[in-house]
């Protein structure tokens, strides 16, 4: 084999490579059965839910598989074989195979679920069909929302009355602030007159004397 065919053939494995490792789950499949159109159809299929359906030589995923250190699933490559790749969500790539062999049992005997990835753990054929009946993502998302809005608004409630009682006891702790304040100038007003009273008798009483002492020489 000539060295530009092994790159060529390099650069396929490193693909498959790659596309495991960026997809949320990988699920292999087998197709003996379909033609050319329904194989088309299905490709299409899996694209609308984000996934991709990939058709390769045996050799090449045994390649990739084995430098990935998925050597179990070699075991697998009989027949005609393809890959699919959840790029979206793990559920999405197994859930259009496994909906696609509800249809009909010809269906379910043209593919065949053979095997699969989940976070870098191999699955088996049931497994992945156990995943396919999962919620989506979206799905859960919707599912977390509905649990959490009602809790969330009474939360909010709560907040909302919460933040009105600290103003309501700010502001009135403002005005008995305010309003010891006045009381507390007003003291201060009727302490310095009552002083000044009292200096000036003081005085008056200190003038009488100093006359009384005069006279009395």
């Amino acid at each position: 084999m000539s060295e530009k065919a092994i790159a060529a053939k390099q650069v396929v494995v490193n693909e498959i490579k790659e596309k495991i490792e960026n997809a949320k789950s990988t699920t292999l499949v087998s197709f003996d059965r379909m033609d050319v159109q329904e194989i088309t159809d299905l490709r299409s299929k899996f694209r609308e839910g984000n996934s991709e359906y990939k058709v390769y030589k045996n050799t090449m995923m045994r390649f990739a598989f084995e430098e990935l250190g998925y050597s179990d699933l070699v075991s697998e490559l009989k027949g005609s074989n393809a890959l699919i790749f959840s790029n979206e969500d793990s559920v999405t790539g197994p859930k259009v195979a496994v909906d696609y062999r509800k249809e009909g049992d010809e269906q379910k005997e043209k593919l065949l679920i053979k095997a699969g990835l989940l976070d870098g753990v191999i699955q088996s054929g049931d497994q992945m069909i156990a995943i396919a009946s999962l919620p989506s993502k979206d799905v859960l998302y919707s599912m977390l929302a509905n649990v959490l809005q009602s809790p969330i608004t009474s939360l909010a409630g709560d907040l909302n009355n919460t933040i009105t009682k600290i103003a309501l006891a700010l502001d009135a702790v403002r005005v008995k602030r305010e309003e010891a304040g006045e009381v507390a100038e007003e003291v201060e007003e009727n302490t310095t007159a009552a002083e000044t009273e009292v200096n000036a008798e003081e005085t008056s009483e200190s003038k009488e004397a100093n006359e009384e002492e005069t006279t009395e020489e």
